[in-house]
């Protein structure tokens, strides 16, 4: 067993069923419970490992199941009377909604008459209505809105405050909240941290777009992460929480669909998960695979039609056993690689036709291998954790336009081919002692780019190369003072070392650089509970970029690079609840300071470099609300309003438009549900809506340009009985053609108009069986 309480004192099945006078202080749970037990004269048992939570006090007069009720809430665990004197503690049987995906327990919180969301991407469990920090998380009923196989571009339709390119699967950026640089998809390092649990995916590459089959829940934390994440979280971090293994039950999915494009080609998707329990209770895995087709909706001016067509595929599997004690280990391995046969931009707006062009196929690819274990040793609370994730990428544009300035003659393609490696390593430890909570760590980064690009026409022509080795080291930790029960006050710092050796040679013009700057993080909290359902909090906090090559032109002696950008951020927030979370609020203003933007330019040849773009500013406010109006209805809506400008004294050279790209004024969305029960069916009708208001392109004043705001709606209606669901949608009820954050060909972008337009009009129909 985890812990077992027990005291013979003799207390009667009557004395059990009174009000007892508790004086239980705030502290680890654990302690708590036991605490209960001495003061209550019963016994109470466990085989399960109890969560790093920490209890609020208890100073009065209580039943026994109330007082356990009340330390349990947030943990997702029951207690459980078997005896006169005797009480178990347990986890709830899983209920498997079929519109849902499946929340494994170790991922659920909640006492017997609630479940609540549990918070993991602060690296310490805890409830999210006590959660002090900026951030939105969707379950996997949210995310089941969205249909089959979702990508991040539909997730960042749930939420506020995440900006998606539209270059392609597995190549676009990610912004969040106003910090974004530029669409170009270039060498800078990513402002935005991916993870999937404790393996980071990324250092300066795209968005692998890992596609969201099967997931617990997803986290998206807003703001810089620096302390807890380090360098590249000055936006957040986008965290992918997958489900892991039961291991008691054995359980599957299978689910296929086929969509039509208005316009455009048809396609299919099919998805896959089984669970099975190797060793009850100690050793089981989760299998997931998906295969998802993508229908062509360009075409261009020769003919060819649904030119932008492709697939992707992937699959997943996790390992997971309880050695011993309350340890838990999970073993992850991850593949995915998308393929599209063309580009998707044109040249006009409104438009699916381009001119013919050179083929522009991209191919991309993941590949992750993770390791992670938690558990206790004496009082503190341990998790280790490695991973190894490789990811790359290939692509062709039409380069005849700047053949000549590239040294070859037209026609002439260009192929870019990537490598990105990302290796992490990190322990950490969760303490509590009175009435502080500590989190202390240490960890490595290891990041390895190797990008080429060649000129090809006549002849093959060499153009391009890029070697970036970067080695980080840091120790991190975070402390929380509970000044009262209700009042309480952190202080995280990070601090680390990042090195990095840059070669880049362009056109045979070499540089290479190798630098290594020490520097800290720091953070600051404080979070007033007025109610268990209601947090207000103010925050500070911070994170890093460090610097590298700029172009390589040849033409000065001292090698040209661009300087580490650092962002500050100052937060308000307040998170409500009604009781029975009828009506739920989350409001947050903000201020951030970014010092030294890093952005990525296109050269006159085509070719992207990384140079820092002046100083800038961004203030805001957050909303979110979720209602439940009635049994049948659920609400939600959300709405960031934003101003990010650079700031005119920092650079002076750009145009008078002073937005930063990418990051819309004004977005919003909405969603709206109704369920039904009739005869043994269960019926679901969803609307949803969302808005990105009108941005820009680029910083340079030769790209900057305009895209219109963007309203997309869309629908969707459920049916299901006993193990299967059918559900038919439609996206983009509406048709647009409205341009999206992307621009299309880096070669010609400068010369011409270039539009990527939404994804026209699409049905779609697909069956689900559960087993």
């Amino acid at each position: 067993m985890a812990f077992a309480l027990v005291w013979s004192l003799g207390a009667s099945s009557a004395a059990v069923a009174q009000r007892k006078s508790l004086d239980i202080p705030a502290g680890p749970i654990e302690r708590s419970i036991q605490e209960l037990a001495r003061q209550s004269g019963v016994s109470i048992g466990t085989n399960l490992a109890l969560p790093a939570l920490r209890t609020r006090a208890i100073h009065r007069r209580l039943p026994v199941s109330a007082a356990l009720a009340e330390l349990l809430q947030g943990t997702g665990l029951l207690a459980v009377r078997v005896g006169p004197d005797l009480w178990r503690i347990d986890r709830p049987r899983p209920k498997i909604v079929w519109r849902s995906r499946v929340l494994p327990p170790e991922e659920t919180v909640g006492s017997a008459d609630q479940v609540d969301i549990l918070v993991t991407g602060t690296k310490h469990r805890e409830p999210l209505a006590s959660t002090a920090t900026p951030l939105t998380i969707v379950s996997p009923a949210m995310l089941s809105v969205l249909g089959q196989t979702p990508d991040t571009r539909d997730f960042a339709s749930l939420v506020n405050g995440l900006s998606v390119t539209n270059l392609g699967p597995g190549r676009n950026r990610l912004f969040i909240r106003g910090v974004a640089d530029s669409p170009f998809d270039g060498f800078g390092q990513s402002s935005v941290s991916v993870q999937l649990d404790e393996a980071r995916l990324t250092y300066d590459a795209p968005d692998p777009d890992l596609r969201l089959v099967d997931m617990a829940q997803v986290e998206l934390l807003k703001g810089p992460q620096g302390p807890l994440y380090g360098t590249g979280a000055l936006g957040g971090v986008y965290r992918l929480v997958p489900a892991k293994p039961d291991l008691a039950h054995t359980a599957g999915m299978a689910e296929g669909s086929v969509s039509a494009t208005q316009g455009g080609s048809a396609a299919g998707a099919f998805d896959g998960m089984i669970n099975v329990p190797i060793v009850p209770d100690r050793l089981g895995i989760r299998l997931v695979g998906y295969r998802i087709g993508q229908a062509g909706w360009i075409d261009t001016a020769a003919g060819a039609r649904d030119i932008n067509h492709g697939q992707t595929s992937g699959g997943r599997l996790t390992v997971r056993t309880r050695p011993g004690g309350d340890w838990i280990v999970d073993l992850q391995g991850v593949t995915q690689s998308s393929s599209v046969a063309d580009s998707q931009y044109v040249e006009a707006p409104h438009t699916l036709t381009r001119a013919a062009r050179l083929k522009e196929p991209q191919d991309t690819g993941i590949s992750l291998v993770s390791v992670a274990a938690t558990g206790s040793i004496g009082a503190a609370r341990i998790t280790a954790a490695g991973s190894l994730a490789w990811q790359e990428l290939s692509a062709t544009y039409d380069a005849s336009a700047k053949a000549a300035a590239l040294g070859g003659t037209a026609p002439a393609g260009y192929h870019d081919m990537r490598q990105y490696r990302v290796a992490t390593g990190e322990v950490r430890a969760l303490l509590s002692r009175g009435a502080l909570d500590g989190l202390v760590g240490a960890s490595v980064l290891s990041a390895a780019t190797d990008a080429g690009g060649t000129l090809v026409g006549a002849t093959s022509l060499p153009v391009l190369q890029v070697r970036r080795r970067v080695e980080e080291v840091a120790v991190f930790g975070e402390g929380t003072w509970h000044l009262t029960p209700t009042l309480r006050a952190s202080t995280g710092v990070r601090v680390f070392r990042s090195a990095v050796d840059d070669d880049r040679t362009e056109q045979l013009n070499e540089a290479v650089i190798s630098r290594a700057v020490v520097r800290a993080s720091p953070s600051a909290t404080i979070a007033w509970q007025i109610h268990p359902r209601f947090l207000v909090f103010a925050r500070y906090a911070s994170a890093l970029r460090p610097g590298g090559i700029d172009a390589t032109d040849g033409t000065s002696a001292e090698t040209s690079t661009y300087e580490a950008d650092e962002l500050q951020a100052y937060d308000l927030g307040l998170r409500w609840s009604s009781p029975g979370d009828r009506l739920m609020l989350d409001l947050g203003g903000f201020v951030t300071n970014w010092a030294h933007v890093q952005a990525d330019v296109l050269g006159p040849q085509g070719l992207l470099s990384t140079r820092n773009a002046g100083d800038a500013t961004n203030q805001g406010v957050d909303l979110t609300a979720r209602w439940h109006p009635g049994a049948h209805w659920t609400v939600s809506a959300g709405t960031l309003l934003q101003h990010a400008r650079i700031d005119p004294a920092s650079a002076p050279a750009l145009a008078a438009d002073r937005r930063l790209p990418v990051i819309p004024d004004l977005s919003a969305h909405g969603e709206a549900t109704y369920a039904l029960e009739r005869n043994g069916w269960t019926f679901l009708v969803t609307t949803r809506a969302s808005f990105v208001g009108a941005t820009r392109l680029s910083f340079d004043p030769a790209l900057d340009r305009v895209s219109e705001p963007i309203t997309l709606l869309a629908t969707s209606l459920s049916a299901g009985r006993a193990a299967w669901q059918w559900r038919v949608s439609a996206d983009n009820l509406l048709n647009s053609r409205a341009d999206s954050f992307a621009f299309g060909n880096p070669f010609s972008v400068s010369a011409s108009s270039q539009h990527t337009p939404v994804r026209p009009r699409t049905i779609a129909l697909s069956v689900r069986r559960t087993f």
